[in-house]
């Protein structure tokens, strides 16, 4: 697939250093975006493989599921009588309406392209394990993304390119464990930042550059500190396949 060439360009654009396979990342990528979790489930019309999100709606179906054709035929097919119908109260409904209240996860919006193993989403391209993905390509792990491309292991992004583990955000580019911030480039472990250029570790700042720990430090000594930080984070993604800090433990 496509998006596993594209995961090593991220992972070079961002880190520093192509990484692969993509899936062995996949439960570190996941880890902060349980809601885009995808389980697999069985039809109970065919026993066909259906994908279901982990968001509320879709974990409460249970495993009353079908793919999207089968229920299209079940709603045409399937009714309760209308002497049941004329007795239906909260109280009995469950029982008169097991027969019908199957329905399914696969929410599929216009034209996708090479877009697998996902629940709600279109139209996109070269996109693995999404839920509720929006006008965006070359997304994987991720849940609630929309005019985005280039994410891995993200939640909640609108407008953002090449990020990888960033979350509840608008118009970032290149960021690496970023969250609740807007309009940001190349930065890293960053929370609650908006116009940040070239931020590390930094908190509820706007408008700095070369930063780190919401301190400007110039270029010169910003890219050194860069260089070891990623070199560092490279070598334990490498080794154990996960990173123990996180944007949200990072200060803890």
């Amino acid at each position: 697939m496509k998006i596993e060439e594209q995961f090593a360009t991220v992972t070079q654009i961002v880190l520093g250093k192509p990484l692969a396979p993509l899936k062995a990342y996949s439960e570190w990528l996941i880890s902060h975006a349980p809601e885009g979790r995808i389980n697999e489930k069985k039809s109970m019309v065919s026993g066909k493989l259906v994908y279901a999100g982990s968001s509320k709606f879709f974990l409460a179906l249970g495993d009353r599921v079908v793919r999207a054709d089968e229920a299209l035929m079940l709603g045409m097919e399937r009714k309760i009588t209308e002497k049941a119908a004329e007795t239906l109260t909260l109280s009995n409904a469950p029982k008169l309406l097991r027969e019908i209240s199957i329905t399914t996860p696969e929410i599929i919006y216009s034209e996708n392209i090479d877009t697998v193993e996902s629940s709600a989403y279109g139209p996109t391209q070269h996109c693995l394990r999404v839920n509720l993905t929006w006008f965006s390509k070359y997304v994987a792990y991720s849940y609630w993304i929309r005019t985005s491309e280039n994410i891995f292991g993200g939640s909640l992004l609108t407008d953002c390119s090449f990020c990888i583990r960033c979350y509840s955000s608008t118009k970032l580019a290149r960021c690496f464990e970023v969250n609740d911030s807007n309009n940001c480039t190349d930065c890293y472990f960053c929370h609650n930042c908006e116009d940040l250029k070239e931020g590390m570790f930094c908190f509820n700042t706007k408008g700095k550059h070369y930063a780190i720990g919401n301190v400007e430090v110039g270029k010169e000594a910003y890219m050194k500190i860069k260089k070891l930080i990623l070199s560092q984070v490279v070598s334990e993604l490498e080794k154990a396949k996960t990173l123990k800090r996180s944007i949200y433990n990072i200060g803890v």
